[in-house]
């Protein structure tokens, strides 16, 4: 079987965690026997075609100089990158024009194209049609192309308009299927699959190596709630002074945010890591103690999985897809914005040793027996098949 797969979020060079869990989905399915090519955005700087753990991977430029192309020049993705920055929205045709060019020329002999996020599937869904071809499209739905842009009507409008070509679409939690639902997808080809997580790279190490650090990972936008996290610390950081909180990623919120650490009075107990390559991810997923994720709104959200498969136990709102993967076992989920309960919630992690032990101990179990790549390829691969007719 072949399978070619189209995205707009994907790693741009080796050490880059954009989009690492498609990378990590494809090299998991060619482990299964299954042939991947991947046809991803481009970004400056980025290799036009590379081969990694037998995926191949073309990334076709879609602006002239390259150091010019600007839909990724944001943490967030597309859409965050488009608040911001709305005068680049014209950008958006190119790649749409490179992207099916590149289908075209690509997916020859494929037997199914897997889309990864609504615009993909929509490029996919037209590459299909101006080719003629019979192979099945297959959309996997990750978050903001369902949540952030069906708020408005058109916007919704748009992404019905761009699934409903497709033979099947994936959520990766029952939330987003539940708003894909909502804006006029029929049931009848909706199902879940989860992300995975690399469990052999993320894994635990002795708790007598672990740090006093408290960690968020993702992007420094509105909707991950960073604001509610640091005003939550001040108490936290009287209660424990010898925590420090790390916050990796980048975004626009970074001057907002770091203004607001020094009006709290916390600003020599937060560090701003900026963008760090995913194994240095692991190492502080690792280290820590545990992970926050704040989040008002979130289809799952990856680094949760890498928590739990480093045994780290998790804080988190009460959101999405997040009760769909933090148990009670294994973490702690507050109700969103409510700063008080996640002050209250980090606190009694860190003062009850043998919970945060009993914790750290199920999310491992919890990663190993949900999330692995393995597990999860085989049920891409079967629904594959069943598209198919095999």
């Amino acid at each position: 079987m072949k399978v070619c797969m189209v995205t707009t979020s994907f790693p741009r060079w080796k050490g880059d965690g954009q989009g690492i869990f498609i990378l990590d989905l494809a090299r998991a399915i060619v482990q299964e026997g299954i042939r991947v090519q991947v046809i991803a955005m481009h970004s400056p700087g980025a290799a036009t075609y590379e081969c990694i753990d037998g995926v191949k991977i073309y990334r076709p430029k879609y602006w002239w100089p390259e150091n010019l192309e600007m839909l990724r020049k944001e943490g967030g993705g597309l859409p965050a990158t488009l608040r911001k920055h709305p005068w680049i929205f014209w950008q958006i045709f190119p790649l749409i024009i490179t992207q099916i060019l590149a289908l075209l020329n690509r997916a020859e002999g494929s037997h199914i194209i897997h889309a990864h996020w609504s615009l993909s599937a929509g490029i996919s869904c037209l590459g299909k049609f101006i080719s003629r071809k019979s192979y099945p499209v297959i959309a996997t739905v990750h978050g903001s192309d369902v949540f952030q842009v069906t708020r408005n009507p058109l916007g919704a409008a748009l992404t019905r308009f761009m699934l409903q070509g497709c033979d099947r679409i994936v959520g990766v939690s029952q939330s987003l299927i539940d708003a894909v639902i909502k804006i006029g997808l029929h049931p009848d080809k909706l199902s879940v699959i989860s992300n995975g997580v690399d469990i052999k790279r993320f894994r635990p190490i002795s708790p007598q190596y672990r740090q006093d650090i408290i960690l968020y990972v993702g992007s420094l936008i509105e909707r991950k709630g960073l604001k509610f996290l640091l005003s939550a610390l001040p108490s936290v950081f009287q209660a424990f002074p010898n925590y420090h909180l790390l916050i990796v990623g980048e975004g626009p919120q970074y001057p907002t945010l770091k203004q607001m650490s020094s009006s709290l009075g916390i600003a020599d107990k937060v560090m701003f890591l900026g963008f760090q390559p995913h194994d240095q991810v692991r190492s502080l997923m690792q280290q820590a103690k545990l992970l926050v994720l704040p989040s008002t709104e979130e289809a799952q959200g990856v680094v949760l999985l890498e928590a739990l498969a480093c045994g780290t136990p998790v804080v988190a709102s009460r959101v999405g897809g997040i009760p769909e993967v933090i148990t009670s076992d294994v973490g702690v989920l507050v109700p969103c914005a409510d700063t008080d309960a996640l002050s209250e919630a980090i606190s009694s992690i860190l003062s009850d040793t043998d919970r945060w032990l009993n914790m750290s101990e199920q999310a491992r179990a919890r990663a190993e027996k949900l999330y692995s790549w393995d597990q999860i390829a085989k049920q891409w691969i079967s629904v594959y098949e069943e598209v198919i007719g095999l």
